[in-house]
């Protein structure tokens, strides 16, 4: 049995304060382990705490670090990510590059001494890079499926087959649209975007037989109206993806920084009534730091 953990929920800026302090202030990190193997999933302002947890157990780390995308909130915590400054231990970065630059270039650049003071290469742990295209891979013995998703950014869900059942994050994705590449940057209104088949039925097809769907909701159907072609999705899209995928359960993720813990808990509620209506059994979460579930 596999076992999921949040360190980071929020999207685009890490938001401390009183009224995130339930769902938790920090950016995209998750912590996923299976059969004695860690896998973490993106590298936000979440990725520290993880690290801080790591080093309480005394012994060597490995871990394959899988990147979404190279936006800041996705990396920003690979600086203060104190076990690759120990030689001991090993971690492999896995992620898509864009045309101009290598893996290990984007991630290093955020550690310029213009940006900051302590450059990758005085991290003394073996830190390796490699490039992951959309896919199927065999990683550390795990079978891993990656899609590209519909954010700017070269951005990559992926999906993690774990002895019968299967965990699929997507931490930023927007609907499909249907037309021309060109079209997709220009919707007319939100009815447009629940008509997108194409890209849709494709990602619809990758979830199929998710156990736990971790995926982008990060925005109100009304907000979404206002927000096409930001690269994330209305709460009413994920649901209905979810729905017809067949999975078993959701966990709503990349919460706005400008959501509070009420505004989550609305948003979930709104969720939770649209399964109802449905009629189909899904369970439906939001994403929490320090939640943890089996898969």
């Amino acid at each position: 049995m596999a076992t999921l953990k949040f360190w980071g929920v929020r999207g685009s800026i890490p938001t401390p304060g009183p009224q995130t302090v339930r769902y938790g202030g920090n950016t995209s990190c998750a912590e996923l382990r299976h059969d004695g193997k860690l896998f973490i999933l993106d590298a936000g302002s979440g990725i520290r705490l993880l690290g801080n947890e790591l080093l309480k157990s005394g012994t060597p780390t490995k871990a394959g670090i899988f990147i979404s995308h190279m936006h800041w909130d996705h990396i920003q915590g690979i600086p203060f990510f104190t076990p690759a400054f120990l030689p001991q231990n090993h971690f492999t970065f896995y992620g898509a590059q864009d045309s101009e630059k290598n893996l290990l270039k984007i991630i290093s650049d955020q550690m310029d001494p213009t940006y900051f003071p302590i450059e990758l290469k005085d991290m003394a742990a073996r830190l390796e890079f490699k490039t992951l295209f959309e896919g199927s891979y065999s990683i550390d013995g795990i079978q891993i499926q990656t899609m590209y998703v519909n954010h700017p950014g070269n951005a990559l869900g992926y999906k993690f087959f774990l002895d019968g059942n299967s965990l699929v994050y997507i931490s930023d994705n927007e609907p499909f649209t249907q037309g021309t590449a060109e079209d997709q940057q220009q919707p007319q209104d939100t009815d447009d975007i629940m008509l997108g088949e194409d890209g849709n039925q494709k990602l619809i097809s990758f979830l199929s037989g998710t156990h736990t769907l971790v995926h982008d909701a990060q925005y109100t159907s009304d907000e979404y109206a206002k927000k096409m072609t930001w690269g994330h999705s209305p709460i009413n899209y994920t649901v209905e993806i979810a729905l017809q995928s067949g999975i078993q359960r959701l966990i709503l993720f990349h919460h706005d920084p400008m959501h509070d813990d009420d505004t989550v808990d609305q948003m979930l509620q709104t969720a939770r009534a649209l399964v109802a209506e449905s009629g189909k059994p899904l369970e439906v979460l939001a994403a929490m730091e320090g939640m943890e579930v089996q898969i």
